[in-house]
């Protein structure tokens, strides 16, 4: 394995990326902000903390969600195939304690930058460690984890829908304890607050980019009364539906 290029940006919400047949080499990425990634030819949410490795060759395509993209990057030349065949090259994959991902990668980082004589070996080792990890986080998934993670991305789809866990576990064919547990162990959230953060979010957008009334918003939300939906978006952004949508307008 050798590091052609590697990095650490930030880029504005305008920022997006279409490489029709990808690099000629490997492309890691270590995405710090949620995104949209096209994926099976549909745009996906892809929440915070989530990496990708797209073989050589590789389609491409991802954006900013908001208003901010950033993420970690390397190039990578390998002889050989990097990692198990059936690794999920070009989906998204959910790092658990992903501060030992950004961490590691910032220390690689600086030995690939340095002019040390060992800094090839030691990035190597390095770059090894941290697919060996990122493997890791597959095997521990199992074989539950896609669907789960299909689950996820219809809540952020749909935050209108009537999601319950119960109906969620149903649907997964497990105890509600159990989806609890892997849900949380999968994503690092908890499925109410998952939903939550999908019905603020569609919130948000809604206030900014139409006219319709903070009840016609809640109700497209998913919110059976708006006085909750108020104290809800209050709770999670600082400030009232009213005052979200003119502080949004004043800066665009």
């Amino acid at each position: 394995m050798n590091i052609l290029r590697m990095g650490e940006a930030i880029h504005g919400g305008d920022f997006k990326v279409l490489r029709e047949k990808g690099y000629e080499h490997y492309l890691l990425l270590l995405v710090k902000t949620p995104a949209l990634f096209e994926l099976e030819g549909e745009w996906k949410r892809v929440p915070a903390e989530s990496a990708f490795l797209f073989r050589p060759g590789q389609r491409h395509s991802y954006r900013a969600s908001g208003e901010e993209y950033s993420d970690c990057w390397a190039h990578i030349e390998s002889a050989s195939p990097l990692l198990f065949e059936g690794f999920p090259f070009g989906i998204p994959i959910p790092l658990g304690a992903s501060e030992r991902f950004f961490s590691l990668f910032r220390i690689m980082m600086g030995e690939f930058f340095s002019a040390r004589r060992t800094r090839e070996s030691v990035t190597s080792s390095l770059l090894s460690a941290l697919l060996e990890m990122l493997s890791s986080e597959i095997e521990v998934k199992g074989t539950l984890f896609y669907p789960f993670l299909a689950l996820r991305e219809e809540v952020f789809r749909a935050p209108e829908r009537e999601w319950t866990a119960q109906g969620a576990a149903a649907r997964l064919g497990v105890s509600v304890g159990y989806f609890h547990t892997l849900y949380k162990k999968y994503f690092a959230a908890t499925f109410l607050s998952d939903v939550i953060t999908s019905r603020i979010q569609a919130a948000e957008e809604l206030l900014i980019s139409t006219d319709e009334s903070v009840s016609l918003i809640s109700e497209r939300c998913g919110y059976e009364n708006e006085e909750h939906f108020i104290r809800q978006f209050r709770a999670h952004t600082g400030t009232t539906p009213h005052r979200y949508r003119l502080f949004g307008r004043k800066q665009s």
